[in-house]
């Protein structure tokens, strides 16, 4: 029988909640990607209209899942459903928008766990490229690494919503805004330090173009998690009475601050105009190795990541076990099996896919860069267009209200603002996202590699001169030989 809204337990309290969520939002685009966006984009100049993409996308978005979830006590599917009948589709979406997401996520996440390993034992070496290619397009030992961050998600997500979830995000949110403090003042003592944070803080407005506007709309969405159930599910565990705005808010604001702060850990390192994995797991471990005491300083970094990474992964595992939990009628051991066992297959598939099976490729992508570009690019824009316009035209304004006014939330006055926000700027921001990111993807598309032009095969025939067929060939043959090249049919 599957757990009803009683039984399905919830967060402890108000910090619980909050934590959770903000853990689900921190994530490895925080530390890799925000930095070097804002570096691009004019430092300050950015983060000002990033703020202003958070406050009118990033915000309402998160408010809309967060109401949705603590309104109903159901899975994504569920939830909108109860809502709106025939609606259940749109959370069907989301689950498996975030499955794809971990088959190349828990990859990623498991890089994390052997570079901090590598970097306490020193033994990355000098060619820090060549170790990140051999690493990643080795067979073995990544995957073992991938499966062990994939357990540690299973064992944290079968120890229940208060025993595995809250209890693990109240250890791992302060240890990672610990570590990140240290990091920070750390980089600010380094000569570059205080320039970093100049460099971070202070406004570029010549680097704003059209393109900053769009990463700025993209990084505050994206940021997020918006669209993939998450938000949703960690909303219906919200307990009665919580002031989802206000708790809203709470989230967006850490995120914001370890976005920054990450910003000030890689300007001081000098690498800022590195992105990605490239940033992470080549430009850093290089910039540590000549510091004093570079190991720890590593170790530490990579710890940062892959806390950041296993808070964000946790939140998907629960999203797609609460289906098979409440839907499925499973229990919660079960339920978290099967999504295990799957994200084990779907992360095989990608490791392998940058190494031992490299060659097969969809549009000239691996599956690994195929799910990565599919998932940001298309399903995560649509869910995003999606939610906001259910919210905003489906659900009924009365209900709506209801919710988010509810015990001292939002105040009328303010409630108009958020619907106004998810009826009319939401979709709009959010398509304009979407459509630039389906263009940029279609200029990237590498065609498919035709293959090497074969030899022309041909036969040669020797002629010497004064010899018939068969004969014995005299002792000057060598200075008689005639070599004609005679074509024969390609056939």
């Amino acid at each position: 029988m599957a757990e009803n809204s009683t039984s399905r337990g919830g967060f402890g309290g108000k910090v619980a909640a909050i934590l959770a969520a903000a853990g689900s939002a921190i994530g490895l685009g925080n530390i890799w990607r925000f930095p070097y966006i804002t570096s691009e984009h004019g430092g300050g100049a950015f983060i000002l209209i990033y703020l202003g993409c958070i406050l009118f996308l990033g915000l309402p978005l998160l408010v809309a899942e967060f109401s949705v979830g603590h309104n109903t006590k159901r899975n994504p599917i569920d939830a909108f459903a109860t809502i709106k009948r025939g609606w259940g589709w749109l959370g069907a979406m989301g689950l498996v928008s975030v499955f794809l997401i971990m088959g190349y996520y828990f990859v990623i996440s498991g890089w994390t766990l052997n570079y901090a390993i590598e970097s306490a034992m020193n033994s990355i070496g000098g060619d820090f490229g060549q170790f990140f290619k051999d690493f990643t397009t080795a067979t073995w030992k990544p995957l073992i690494f991938t499966y062990l961050f994939i357990f540690a998600n299973h064992f944290i997500i079968i120890g229940g919503v208060q025993g595995g979830i809250e209890k693990a995000s109240k250890v791992m949110m302060p240890l990672l805004f610990v570590i990140l403090i240290v990091l920070a003042i750390y980089s600010l003592w380094l000569p570059e330090g205080r320039e970093a944070l100049g460099n971070v803080f202070t406004p570029d407005f010549s680097k704003v173009t059209g393109k900053t506007f769009l990463d700025a709309m993209g990084q505050a969405f994206f940021t997020l998690s918006i669209g993939m159930g998450a938000m949703l599910i960690y909303g219906s565990y919200f307990k009665e009475g919580t002031k989802i705005a206000g708790t809203a808010i709470s989230v967006v604001s850490l995120d914001t601050v370890v976005a920054l702060t990450a910003a000030v850990i890689i300007f001081s390192a000098g690498v800022e105009n590195e992105s990605g994995m490239q940033l992470a797991f080549v430009a850093m471990p290089k910039v540590f190795s000549s510091m004093p005491f570079g190991n720890l300083w590593a170790t530490l970094f990579f710890l940062l990541l892959g806390l950041a990474a296993l808070s964000s992964t946790i939140s998907m595992h629960e999203a797609v076990t609460s289906y098979f939990v409440e839907k499925r009628g499973m229990s919660r051991k079960a339920g978290a099996t099967v999504v295990t066992i799957g994200a084990l297959l779907l992360s095989t598939a990608c490791s392998l896919s940058l190494g031992a099976w490299s060659e097969f490729k969809v549009v000239g992508m691996n599956l690994f860069a195929l799910l990565d570009s599919f998932t940001a690019i298309v399903m995560l824009p649509v869910l995003g267009i999606l939610t906001s316009i259910f919210v905003g035209w489906i659900w009924k304004k009365e209900d709506m209200r209801a919710e988010l006014t509810a015990e001292g939330g939002v105040d009328k006055t303010t409630y108009p603002a958020i619907r106004f926000l998810l009826r009319y700027v939401c979709p709009v921001l959010v398509s304009v996202v979407f459509i630039f990111g389906i263009v940029d993807f279609a200029k990237n598309i590498k065609p498919q590699e035709k293959p090497a032009p074969q030899e022309e095969q041909c036969d040669v025939k020797l002629e010497v001169m004064g010899v018939e067929d068969g004969d014995m060939l005299p002792d000057n043959a060598i200075e008689q030989v005639k070599i004609e090249v005679v074509e024969t049919d390609k056939n």
